[in-house]
């Protein structure tokens, strides 16, 4: 009788530990563009789709396997682990599908086919008939410019970023999902960031999505464990 107590209990446990919960969960991917995407949970067909910043809710359990609905930019096939079920947020990355480009042959091969500017040739190289003090002069004006352009001002740390501050604060609160309270602390943590200076001023905004999403993930843990 006590064995048959202890083999309930067991089968017990064993059906909890089997029970599917809610979790929350954001692919992480690099064209923001490629979003929403569609997660399907192989093992229950439970199809979801994410919203605009990569976040999904769907009932999971380890060794669940979710894959995407077939698309021309992603591609997945992830094994949920014990270990991602002690997360809050579970993150995902999928993996980037790799365009082929067909070969292509050149009849006929001219400076403008292989993207050169003769007149950017002319401008960049000094005339040869100067004299040494011209030459040596035109070097000078060529470091200092080269200098010039690849200076950095650098910022006291009661700055906020300008650059970050100056984005719709939509895309702190909407997309990065940062407490309204702390948005402009979060421009103050920005602040030493200057790689992101460059991405806003390129106009390169998948890299500055990208690059904002990972440093709000920092931003918000550290908030988290100065709160604990």
């Amino acid at each position: 009788m006590k064995y048959a107590y202890f083999l309930l209990f067991f089968i017990s446990v064993a059906a909890v530990a089997q029970t599917r919960s809610e979790y929350k969960m954001r692919l992480m991917v690099n064209e923001i563009s490629a979003l929403p995407l569609t997660v399907i949970n192989s093992s229950t067909n439970e199809t979801v789709k994410t919203d605009v910043a990569g976040y999904f809710v769907m009932q999971i359990q380890t060794s669940d396997e979710l894959v995407l609905q077939e698309n021309d930019l992603y591609q997945l096939q992830y094994q949920i682990r014990a270990s991602d079920l002690q997360n809050t947020l579970i993150r995902i990355y999928p993996q980037p599908l790799t365009t082929v480009l067909e070969e292509v042959k050149v009849e006929q091969i001219t400076a403008k086919s292989l993207g050169i500017d003769a007149n950017t040739i002319i401008d960049n190289t000094p005339n040869m008939n100067m004299d040494f003090f011209a030459m040596i002069s035109w070097l000078v004006k060529k470091v200092k410019k080269k200098r010039s352009d690849n200076e950095i001002k650098l910022r006291s740390k009661n700055e906020m970023n300008p650059y970050v501050a100056a984005l719709p604060r939509s895309v702190m609160t909407d997309y990065l999902k940062i407490p309204d309270s702390l948005v402009e602390k979060f421009y103050y943590f920005m602040n030493d960031d200057y790689m992101i200076d460059q991405y806003i001023k390129n106009d390169d905004e998948a890299k500055w999505k990208i690059h904002l999403l990972d440093k709000s993930f920092e931003f918000l843990e550290q908030e988290n464990a100065t709160e604990r």
